[in-house]
C-alpha cells in the first residue's frame, strides 16, 4: 500500500514539473531602451546590442514562418517623456521604425511581416513580440545564448563601427547646419545693414524737403536793395453785358446781349492783394420791360401815354435802345488763396474784387427791326461802383487766363436814354474772360518754376 502511495506522489510531482506543451504558443519578447526624449536608436546603450543579437537568431531561426507570415512580428512603440500626445505618438512610431529597420537590414524580411502599434505612455522603449511553440522557444534561447557567446567580440566590433560610422555622419550634419545658419545670419546681417541704408537715406530726403519748405513759408520781412516787392501785370479782355433800368437786355419778348471790350493793368502787392485800373468799351441792346405799358416816345424825346398828334414818335414795343458805354475804373482784387499756407502759391487764383467806375453811356432808338436811327439822346456820365468774382490761372511762362462775373450799379439818370421812370434799376451784368501777362520780380518767378 504504502509503495503504491508513494509511486502515485511521485507520478504528480513529475506532471507538476513539467513544461507547458508546445500548442499553447507564448510569447517571446525583447525590449530596446531608448534616451527620454530622443529617437535615435543607440545599440550599444543600456544592453540594446546584447537584445538585438538575441532576437536577430530568433528571426533566423524562424525565417521561413516569418516571411510566411505564420509568425508576425508584433512591435510596440512607447514614448510618454514629451509634453502632449500627439508629440508621444509621433517619436513612438520613429523609435517602432528604426528597430524594423535594424531587423529589415539585419534580418532580411521585409515590412509586411510586422504589425505596429505606438502608445503615448509607460515609458520610452520598444517592445518585439513573436509567438513560438514552448520547446522550440526553449532551444532557440539556449542556441541563441551559446551563439551570442561566440559571437558577441564580432558583433560588440561591428556595431561599434556602425555607431562611429553614424556618430561621424551625424557630426558632419551638425556642421553643415551650423555653416547654413552662418550663412543665414551673415545674409540677415546684410539685409539689416542695407534696410537701415535706405531708411536713413529716405530721412535725409525728408528732412531736406522739410527744411526747403520751412524756408519757402519764412515770410519776408522787406525786400532785398535794388530788387522790386511787387509784380506788375496787364492784360485784354471781353464779355457780355446785360443791362438794365427803364429797358432792359431781358425785354418783354426778347434777350439781347451787348459785347464790351477793354484792356487792364496793374500791380500784385503780395499772394493776397492787387489792384489794377481798367479802361473798357461796349455796347447794350434794351428793349422795353414786361412790366411797363407800350408808352409812346415823341420826337422830343419824351413818354407820353398815347401818341402825340401832330408829332412823329415810336411805341416803346416798336423800338430798341442801342447804349454805347465806356468805363474807366479801378480795381481791388482779394485772393482768397492767398490767405492759406497750402494755396498760397498755387498758381490758381480766386479774386473777390470790389470797383468805382466812371462810366458814360450815349444811346440812340431804333426800330426793333431795322437799324435806321430814329432818336438819338445825348451822354450821360455816370457813377458806378460794383464787384466781380473772378478765377484765374497762371501758366509756368507768366501768362494768366481768367474768368469773371459781376455787376456794377449806376448813378443818375437811366442809361437807355429813355426820360426818367419810376424804376429805380439802372446796372450792368457782365461775364467774360481775361488774358494777362505778369512781369516784374514775381513774373520772374513764375517763369522759373
Amino acid at each position: 500500500m504504502n509503495r503504491t502511495l508513494r509511486t502515485i506522489a511521485t507520478a504528480l510531482s513529475a506532471l507538476l514539473l513539467l513544461p507547458l506543451p508546445a500548442r499553447e504558443n507564448p510569447d517571446t519578447a525583447y525590449t530596446f531602451r531608448f534616451v527620454p526624449q530622443k529617437d535615435m536608436f543607440y545599440v550599444p546603450w543600456s544592453g540594446n546590442d546584447a537584445e538585438l543579437e538575441r532576437l536577430l537568431l530568433c528571426v533566423e531561426q524562424y525565417r521561413a514562418d516569418i516571411l510566411s507570415g505564420e509568425i508576425p512580428l508584433h512591435v510596440d512603440g512607447y514614448c510618454n517623456s514629451l509634453d502632449s500626445e500627439r508629440e508621444n505618438l509621433r517619436i513612438a512610431a520613429i523609435r517602432s521604425n528604426r528597430v524594423k529597420s535594424e531587423l529589415i537590414v539585419r534580418g532580411g524580411i521585409k515590412e509586411e511581416c510586422f504589425i505596429t502599434e505606438n502608445h503615448a505612455a509607460d515609458g520610452d522603449f520598444v517592445i518585439v513580440r513573436l509567438t513560438v511553440p514552448v520547446s522550440e522557444a526553449s532551444a532557440a534561447e539556449t542556441d541563441a545564448q551559446r551563439n551570442a557567446g561566440e559571437k558577441r567580440p564580432d558583433a560588440e566590433r561591428a556595431e561599434q563601427e556602425r555607431v562611429a560610422a553614424e556618430q561621424a555622419k551625424q557630426q558632419q550634419l551638425e556642421q553643415q547646419k551650423q555653416e547654413q545658419e552662418r550663412i543665414a545670419r551673415e545674409k540677415e546681417q546684410v539685409r539689416i545693414a542695407e534696410e537701415q541704408a535706405r531708411q536713413a537715406a529716405e530721412q535725409a530726403k525728408a528732412d531736406s524737403l522739410a527744411a526747403a519748405q520751412r524756408i519757402k513759408d519764412v515770410p519776408v520781412a522787406e525786400p532785398a536793395a535794388g530788387k522790386p516787392a511787387v509784380s506788375w501785370y496787364a492784360g485784354i479782355q471781353g464779355g457780355l453785358p446785360f443791362g438794365t433800368s427803364a429797358m432792359s437786355s431781358f425785354g418783354a419778348d426778347r434777350t439781347t446781349p451787348g459785347w464790351s471790350a477793354g484792356i487792364y493793368g496793374g500791380c500784385r502787392f503780395n499772394p493776397m492783394l492787387s489792384l489794377e485800373i481798367q479802361a473798357a468799351w461796349g455796347q447794350l441792346a434794351m428793349n422795353r420791360r414786361d412790366c411797363c405799358p407800350d408808352y409812346w416816345m415823341g420826337t422830343d424825346g419824351n413818354r407820353y401815354e398815347a401818341a402825340v398828334a401832330g408829332m412823329d414818335g415810336r411805341y416803346y414795343s416798336a423800338l430798341q435802345s442801342y447804349t454805347f458805354v465806356q468805363r474807366y475804373a479801378a480795381q481791388l482784387n482779394v485772393n482768397l488763396l492767398g490767405f492759406f499756407r497750402a494755396t498760397r502759391d498755387s498758381r490758381w487764383s480766386l479774386d473777390l474784387s470790389p470797383h468805382i467806375a466812371a462810366i458814360g453811356t450815349e444811346s440812340d432808338f431804333r426800330p426793333a427791326d431795322s437799324k435806321t436811327e430814329v432818336l438819338q439822346g445825348g451822354v450821360r456820365w455816370h457813377f458806378g461802383a460794383g464787384g466781380n468774382v473772378q478765377a484765374a490761372y497762371t501758366f509756368h511762362i507768366g501768362l494768366q487766363l481768367g474768368i469773371y462775373t459781376g455787376m456794377t450799379w449806376l448813378s443818375g439818370k437811366p442809361m437807355d436814354g429813355t426820360p426818367e421812370h419810376l424804376h429805380k434799376a439802372n446796372y450792368i451784368r457782365e461775364t467774360g474772360l481775361r488774358l494777362g501777362w505778369s512781369f516784374g520780380a514775381k513774373g520772374k518767378e513764375d517763369s522759373i518754376q
